[in-house]
């Protein structure tokens, strides 16, 4: 079972996926994640706990990127598994993600200078 959790750094909204992100789960954790991104300038998509990724999650993923830039904000992908991270370089989508290894190197490049240490927490 997939899950998404999330969390505001600042003006970054943090979304910590589980599980496998694929056609069934990719509409319910779409809709999830569409609740709580309007008040976030930049996304940070966590993906440590990803185990699969199929075109339906990469949509997802691509959905919040044009979601996100048309505010102007970025989106970065966080702790890829290798396969996960394999596919995106393959098919050019890190293209329009900041890929990074860790959550703070992902909320200090896309917020840069407005980065904010303190948490607000928004359920989703």
């Amino acid at each position: 079972m997939s899950s998404l959790s999330c969390e505001l750094y600042g003006d970054a909204l943090v979304a910590s996926f589980d599980g496998v992100i694929d056609r069934k789960a990719a509409p319910r954790l779409s809709a999830k994640l569409l609740k709580v991104l309007a008040p976030a300038t930049h996304l940070v998509c966590d993906l440590t706990d990803v185990t699969d990724v199929t075109s339906a999650g990469y949509r997802l993923l691509l959905h919040a990127y044009h979601l996100t830039s048309a505010k102007r904000g970025e989106v970065a992908i966080v702790g890829a598994p290798e396969d996960i991270r394999d596919t995106m370089i393959a098919t050019g989508l890190c293209d329009f993600f900041v890929m990074t290894d860790s959550l703070d190197e992902a909320i200090e490049q896309v917020c840069r200078d407005s980065y904010q240490s303190q948490v607000r927490t928004a359920r989703c």
